[in-house]
């Protein structure tokens, strides 16, 4: 009886396994020449500010602990907050060395010493907690003029080099709400910007609006002139993002830029704040500490450099840039800096994909299935990194190959739920070493809602 019961179930154990081995989709990925990489590729990055780290109770040590952090990460771009308020008063002038400037400077240090690009963004004066002695409206020359006297101390005095971009308010159509009297004081700011030479320093960025179409079309009918860099917020839909919407939508964006714009095609185009809509409000995602955020914000990214998007910087870095905040990948200092699940997949894309690499937009015969690959060139070695995110609720096994390529010892990482390695500083630890020739292709199984990442960097 034993041994027939001991039968039975050994067949349909071997059954089972059959149908769910069939049942699984295989796809090829496939980097086929004379495919064409992204290029200027800046990296992905993350929102780093200020603003609240005092308040947050961050002192050095902390500073240095958040440092660490970055330098794992290897960061190559962040977008930082700046106040006209924290420098400057018609009543009382300029001061270089308030606390709030003093912050800055530690901010904008760290970036100069690491080689981190920095999009410096005055987020506006028209709403009550940015207010501005002597200044109500942002069409107003002297608010051109101020933002060109503070630019001029922080890269000529301070010697800021770091400061690449700059975007004249956060988010317009929100905090002025009036398209003509943002573009007249984009004006005032681009004349300043020729004035005092800061146009051969900077890159004007525009005009970072969130969740308003028009916006971006208006800025390309009638403002296109005065910008070198195109740049958008998107917070998405979690269930619109599973189904492609990032990449139509951002292309839609791109798009209407090139139609338009004669100069288009020697300009670059950046998602500033890219986050989850689902659960959202200025202060809280309620969905950032899930799992899945992680592989929705890789998502996220693969599909905006699909899109193409020259950068892709997630909002945002730490809970303690803002006072009650949960928008991180690690949580203020009260909550004891720790780091989120999305930190894991987020930290890798900013590790593994550097700025400058050519990265090459994976076509994918899936829905569920999306991917990206870089070449990295650097004193004379070759190294190649992958990610790729499978949002299926089912495994899918995947043959990932580049033509003409030999062979290399990758490292894999898997963000998967309740499964990421980790060291004991909280950073990802691959789970694997395989050495591959790239022509003959790596096979590997990618469990559902999860992400894959393989890489050759040390």
């Amino acid at each position: 009886m034993f041994r027939k019961i001991f039968f039975i179930s050994f067949l349909f154990f071997l059954l089972t396994h059959t149908i769910y081995s069939q049942a699984i989709e295989k796809i090829n990925l496939v980097i086929s020449y004379p495919s064409q990489p992204v290029t200027e590729f800046k990296g992905f990055g993350a929102e780093w500010d200020s603003r609240a780290y005092d308040l947050n109770g961050v002192n050095d040590e902390d500073f240095k602990l958040i440092g660490e952090r970055i330098k794992w990460m290897q960061i190559p771009i962040v977008r930082v907050m700046m106040q006209t308020k924290w420098c400057y008063s018609k009543s009382l002038g300029y001061d270089w060395e308030n606390r709030d400037m003093q912050l800055l400077y530690r901010h904008l240090n760290f970036c100069q010493q690491n080689g981190i690009d920095v999009i410096l963004t005055d987020w506006g004066i028209e709403v009550d907690w940015l207010a501005v002695d002597g200044i109500e409206k942002m069409d107003n020359p002297l608010y051109a003029e101020v933002i060109g006297t503070y630019l001029d101390y922080l890269i000529n005095r301070k010697g800021f080099t770091c400061i690449k971009y700059f975007g004249l308010v956060n988010e317009p159509n929100y905090e002025v709400g009036n398209f003509e009297r943002w573009r007249t004081g984009a004006e005032n700011l681009f004349q300043v910007f020729k004035d005092k030479e800061l146009d051969k320093k900077v890159k004007f960025i525009g005009p970072g609006q969130s969740n308003d179409n028009e916006w971006f079309f208006n800025t390309v009918d009638e403002a296109r002139y005065m910008f070198d860099v195109y740049d958008v917020h998107m917070y998405a839909w979690k269930d619109r993002t599973a189904k492609g919407s990032v990449q139509t939508d951002l292309t839609l964006l791109w798009n209407y830029a090139k139609s338009i714009d004669p100069k288009a095609s020697k300009k670059l185009y950046f998602v500033t704040e890219a986050g989850m809509r689902d659960g959202q409000s200025a202060g809280i995602s309620t969905q950032i500490n899930s799992f899945y955020y992680g592989v929705f914000m890789t998502d996220f990214a693969i599909q905006s450099v699909h899109s193409g998007a020259n950068a892709v910087l997630a909002w945002m870095l730490d809970d303690n840039s803002h006072p009650d905040f949960q928008w991180g990948m690690w949580t203020d200092k009260k909550k004891g800096m720790k780091l989120r699940p999305w930190f894991y997949s987020w930290s890798l894309l900013t590790k593994l994909f550097p700025a400058g690499s050519d990265v090459y937009k994976i076509r994918s015969r899936s829905i569920n299935l999306r991917a990206l690959g870089t070449r990295i060139v650097k004193n004379g070695n070759v190294n190649w990194s992958f990610a790729v995110v499978n949002i299926n609720s089912a495994p899918i096994k995947v043959l990932l190959r580049v033509d003409n390529e030999g062979e290399y010892n990758f490292k894999q990482y898997v963000y998967t739920e309740n499964e990421m390695r980790i060291d004991g500083n909280g950073f990802p630890v691959p789970v694997d070493n395989l050495s591959k020739n790239l022509s003959e292709g790596i096979e590997f199984e990618i469990k559902p809602q999860s992400v894959v990442f393989l890489t050759t960097l040390p």
